[in-house]
């Protein structure tokens, strides 16, 4: 029972659903901690503030305000940024993301494998985020650089490099600081170096932090979900053809992706006191693990749950979250992946893997974030 076997980054789904069914609780061997995967046992962790405590994300390393912090903080904090990610303000950015997807797709070759991570879903990502926090579109490969560092996720990359990467990254954050006090703009940066609460500015190193938190939330969720949303098409010709037929159905496309194979796979608490679950005590004070990914496809709850469907009813998936830490930057992603599959399905009426690719597909080194690095597919008009 080893939560962080390096074969679950191929396809986690079958172990998921073993422990489902045989043992929904479990104290994984090479973490130590509880692990939870049925959906109404994940939902009452995430959606309980009082019962569990989000430091233990923090715990392991590289902790981030909002993501590691509990109210009252969490929610002081969380008020700073709650204006950028506001329907209102993301509907003002829609225009301009939808001319970016536009531009992009049309860069894209027809008929010829691409690489379509290191072409469309990384840069775009990057380079909305970048805007939103009024950072220089050249510095987007520094961007992704630090993020990588910070998430684990480039295989083969030493705990050398990543932590001068990420020392790098804070290095920048910092110099940042005294600019935007000087002379702040429309950006988030500026909104978090000069906010205040009860009275009191942020440290500059809640505010680096708070730099790291948007950059990785801005552009690793949104990348992946359009990665692993072009493997299932990939292999499903219907899914391609049902988008280019019927665009109102790019939103279930998305929302049974987010479902099916979730970006984000896990998360972590601390039981705030003494817990019960299927027979076994969880004490005050010990860590749990809720995989979303697994308790996103509970048969309890969805009919046919390793099948990807479009006419999917009831798609209540936990993969951004539940209560208050509910991600802040889900309608971001949600947006630029709907203006992404639009100006594809516009332009392209077939998605199919490469007979003969360039390179390799290569998945991210890493059980909590699931996506690609590489993914070559070919898109023909």
């Amino acid at each position: 029972m080893n939560f962080l076997d390096p074969n679950l980054i191929t396809d986690p789904y079958p172990t998921y659903a073993r422990w489902q069914a045989e043992r929904p609780i479990f104290r994984a061997e090479d973490t130590g901690q509880w692990v939870l995967t049925r959906h109404d046992d994940v939902r009452s962790v995430l959606k309980s503030s009082v019962d569990y405590s989000s430091k233990a994300m923090g715990e392991q390393g590289n902790p981030l305000p909002l993501l590691t912090d509990d109210p009252p903080k969490h929610t002081q904090l969380r008020a700073l940024v709650d204006r950028a990610f506001t329907m209102r303000m993301l509907k003002l950015m829609e225009d301009w993301v939808d001319d970016l997807a536009a531009e992009m797709v049309a860069a894209l070759p027809a008929g010829e494998p691409v690489d379509i991570v290191q072409a469309l879903t990384i840069p775009l990502p990057v380079a909305v985020i970048s805007r939103m926090m009024g950072i220089p579109a050249e510095r987007a490969d520094d961007f992704k650089r630090w993020s990588d560092a910070l998430t684990g996720t480039l295989a083969g990359a030493s705990m050398e490099d990543r932590q001068q990467d990420i020392l790098e990254m804070a290095a920048f954050f910092q110099d940042m600081i005294p600019e935007r006090r000087r002379a702040p703009g429309d950006d988030l940066i500026s909104s978090v170096a000069n906010a205040e609460i009860e009275g009191e500015r942020l440290t500059d190193q809640e505010i680096v932090g708070f730099c790291i938190l948007l950059l990785i939330a801005g552009n690793e969720t949104t990348t992946n979900l359009l990665g692993n949303l072009f493997n299932i098409a990939a292999d499903r010709p219907e899914v391609w053809s049902a988008l280019i037929d019927d665009p109102k159905l790019i939103d279930a496309a998305v929302e049974e992706t987010l479902r099916f194979d979730a970006p984000v796979q896990f998360l972590m608490r601390k039981a705030t006191r003494p817990m019960h679950y299927h027979g076994q005590d969880v004490a005050e004070g010990e860590n749990v693990t809720v995989v979303m990914a697994a308790a996103n496809r509970d048969p309890d709850v969805y009919e046919h749950p390793d099948q990807f469907r479009l006419d999917r009813k009831r798609n209540h998936h936990h993969t951004f979250g539940f209560g208050i830490h509910f991600c802040i930057g889900a309608p971001l992603a949600r947006m630029e992946a709907r203006m992404v599959l639009k100006a594809l399905t516009n332009r392209f009426s077939r998605l199919e893997r490469p007979a003969e690719a360039p390179g390799e597909n290569e998945r991210v080194a890493s059980p909590l974030l699931r996506g690609f690095h590489h993914l070559w597919l070919t898109f023909s008009e």
